[in-house]
């Protein structure tokens, strides 16, 4: 009897079971895949997903259920995964409109947004994976382009990935398995009852096979690969230089080209970078920075040194204490927004100095307290925070900063002169053979301009929008000896070196005093709260602020340059010239218009209707849910048997019309998120026609698209026109073209 129930219990539809388990184990090297791939997936994301493939694998092990009942519990089981998981909570609208109608889908289902997205695509991918393990062909071509897939990946990356190769492997071939027993059950069902009776008969030789082979490979000795990857094939055929990445061998070719970082040779600039992605520090902040590290008032003709007084600078020790100013700085009209900051390093190397907003005003900790302030100066002068040890660089470290706040017509009053003030030499200093011509464009640029801070910003609009923005600049154009003279008439092209070097030898020909500035740029931040509550279903979702606080993870690729001019009252305000890149500035607050109280509002946002909602109970859900499924089913047969049907296919024309309007408001929601996340952001007093005005003329090759997709986008959301498909192609193309020029 025992034996009879122990039977039914494994191999009732034990080919389901085992083929469900294998393939969830075969998408499970994808997302162990995902979460060695930087910054890919949020963590919550993986647990989600990871969770949906668990519980898609346990429908599976229910004996005698039919595929539609599997198909809604399965669906159930993943939303029901995400109420729990997100916290969600009913939230009540009274529906009158279409317009409520939307926004009620917005609050209650945009709640389990975005990670619902990635579950639904998981599972759907699971039955899609089932479908295909169904016919040995099908295994085939999933296994091969799967193994195909980790290889290339493995091979032109620096993640390693042949332990998901050899999963798949086995996954597959287990699989392979799986069907060829299924067939002998149909085929020779007398051999299939035997191996039943007496299971250890296969079991037990298949295990010992399985067991052998694995230790044989686990005990194997490594050796060297034989034939070079085809990354590291491909690098050196084009003269670039490998690292050793722990899983091939180390090929060094020569090349003038380097790894974007921080630690390039200041004193000689130009060439070309490779983008390098590693993660050097993460960064919480309050408010969204650049991070300054050092100054450089020298310039050689060829990059920046230290001048002869930056090299005799008095240094002060870093203490609890608020750092002191250089009394020679005049900073009384200067207002300042207070910016906290703590910074994780997640590399080992040593910098000369400690990283952070501008300006540094104290330095609240240093690897929580267990070794504070050893090595650390201050210089009052460059406003750094030096580090002088060779090793032991710290780990984390907390500093308040005082970012400037920018009153642009207090600013415009400054007339200081400092020609005849020997002091501000250095900071004036250019090479005695600097090209006239230099000068002359510096001269051509500004001469509308009646004040310094003018000057300064038709300097940084015109490197801006003239010269195109790259990491391989065509050196071969360049035969001027000075390297800013050689970028503005020859190459005409490059990255941040070239703009910020350019800006302040410029604004120097003019009289006036600059320093060049190198740290790194923002970074990138997870998605943001605000992103996560409304979701892709909201289109009624508030404006993401792109310089709020968050944490920052910043990479070698941010390492940047730029410029700081001085103004007297106001101290050393920096500048952006580089193309596509825009400083994270404070400006002062508008006073908001006054709020008419006559004005009504819509009735789906009165607090009333919030307050008065039903909570939210699973029955009143699965009621809901019934009950709504089955007001769908009435309606489509009602539909089906009517004259309705007809009128319904008469008005589709026009609801997908209406449809091109709402797809061309999406496309452009999404370029606004794309374009804050390269530096063209949207000022809060600011129209979106005065945004994009200013965009272009901060980079007037865009001033086309741009025109055309605002113009589209107006016309789809606040006229009454229909929008047609040309129009919805014109806007998606453009934008297309506006996504490359940005990057």
């Amino acid at each position: 009897m025992l034996s009879s129930l122990w039977k039914r219990i494994v191999f009732t539809d034990w080919e389901q079971r085992l083929s469900a388990i294998l393939t969830g184990i075969y998408l499970y090297q994808f997302v162990i895949w995902i979460m060695k791939e930087d910054g890919l997936w949020l963590p919550e994301t993986v647990v989600f997903v990871t969770g949906t493939l668990s519980l898609v694998a346990v429908t599976y092990l229910i004996p005698h259920l039919r595929r539609v009942w599997r198909v809604l519990i399965q669906f159930g089981l993943v939303i029901a995964l995400h109420v729990i998981g997100m916290g969600y909570h009913f939230v009540a609208v009274h529906v009158t409109t279409w317009k409520n109608a939307l926004r009620w889908v917005a609050l209650n289902a945009g709640q389990l947004e975005p990670y619902i997205w990635f579950s639904l695509a998981a599972w759907l991918t699971y039955l899609f994976a089932m479908w295909s393990v169904k016919s040995r062909l099908r295994i085939f071509v999933l296994i091969a382009v799967s193994i195909l897939f980790f290889a290339i990946r493995d091979s032109f990356s620096t993640i390693f990935l042949w332990p998901q190769v050899a999963m798949v492997i086995f996954c597959g071939f287990s699989l392979l398995m799986v069907r060829h027993f299924a067939k002998l059950k149909k085929r020779a069902p007398v051999i299939w009852e035997t191996i039943t009776d007496y299971p250890s008969s296969l079991l037990l030789p298949v295990g010992l096979i399985v067991g052998v082979i694995t230790l044989v490979g686990f005990l194997a000795p490594t050796v060297e690969p034989v034939l070079t990857d085809p990354y590291t094939a491909y690098k050196v055929s084009r003269g670039e230089s490998v690292p050793l990445l722990g899983k091939g061998v180390s090929v060094t070719a020569s090349t003038a080209d380097t790894s974007s970082g921080y630690s390039r040779d200041d004193s000689h600039l130009g060439g070309g970078f490779q983008f390098d992605y590693t993660p050097v520090m993460t960064v919480e902040t309050s408010k969204r920075t650049y991070f300054r590290g050092e100054t450089r008032a020298q310039y050689n003709g060829k990059g920046w040194e230290l001048s002869p007084n930056e090299k005799k600078l008095p240094m002060n020790r870093v203490n609890l204490n608020t750092l002191p100013l250089d009394p020679r700085f005049d900073f009384s009209l200067l207002k300042t927004q207070e910016v906290t900051q703590t910074i994780v390093m997640q590399r080992e190397d040593v910098f000369p100095v400690l990283f952070g907003g501008y300006a540094v005003q104290r330095l609240v900790e240093v690897n929580q307290g267990e070794n504070p302030f050893q090595r650390i100066l201050w210089s009052p002068r460059q406003s750094e925070l030096r580090y002088t040890g060779r090793t032991n660089y710290p780990k984390e470290y907390a500093i308040i900063t005082q970012e400037p706040i920018l009153d642009v017509a207090q600013l415009r009053e400054v007339k200081s002169d400092y020609g005849n003030k020997p002091e501000w030499a250095e900071y004036l200093q250019i090479p005695a053979d600097l090209p006239e011509r230099v000068k002359q464009l510096a001269i051509d640029i500004t001469k509308s301009a009646t004040n310094p801070y003018d000057k300064a910003k038709l300097i940084e609009a015109y490197l801006s929008e003239h010269y195109p923005y790259t990491n391989t600049p065509d050196e071969s154009k360049g035969k001027s000896k000075d390297f800013v003279d050689r970028f503005l008439f020859e190459i005409k092209q490059g990255y941040c070196d070239y703009y910020s070097t350019s800006m302040a030898v410029l604004a120097r020909s003019i009289g006036l005093p600059t320093r060049w500035v190198k740290g790194y740029s923002s970074g990138t931040s997870p998605q943001s709260d605000q992103m996560r509550e409304f979701g892709i279903l909201s289109q009624f979702g508030e404006d993401i602020d792109a310089d709020a606080a968050g944490t920052y993870t910043v990479r070698n690729s941010d390492a940047h340059s730029w410029v700081e001019v001085y103004f007297e009252g106001f101290g050393w305000i920096p500048f952006e010239p580089t193309s596509g890149f825009a400083l994270p500035n404070v400006f002062p607050a508008e006073t908001p218009p006054p709020v008419d109280p006559t004005t009504e509002s819509d009735p789906v946002t009165l607090p009333e209707e919030t307050s008065q909602a039903p909570s939210f109970t699973w029955l009143w859900l699965t009621l809901s849910g019934v009950g709504a499924a089955l007001m769908i089913a009435a309606g489509a047969v009602f539909l089906l048997k009517s004259n309705y049907w007809r009128t319904w296919r008469m008005h589709r024309k026009q609801l997908k019309a209406v449809n091109f309007n709402q797809k061309i408001i999406v496309e452009f929601e999404k370029l606004l998120r794309m374009s804050r996340r390269k530096g063209y952001t949207r000022l809060e007093h600011e129209t979106m026609r005065e945004a994009t005005a200013r965009w272009s003329s901060q980079s007037k090759w865009m001033k086309k698209d741009l025109e055309t997709v605002l113009e589209l986008f107006e016309r789809a959301k606040y006229s009454q026109n229909v929008s047609t498909e040309t129009d919805y192609q014109t806007v998606s193309q453009s934008i297309m073209k506006l996504k490359e020029q940005m990057k």
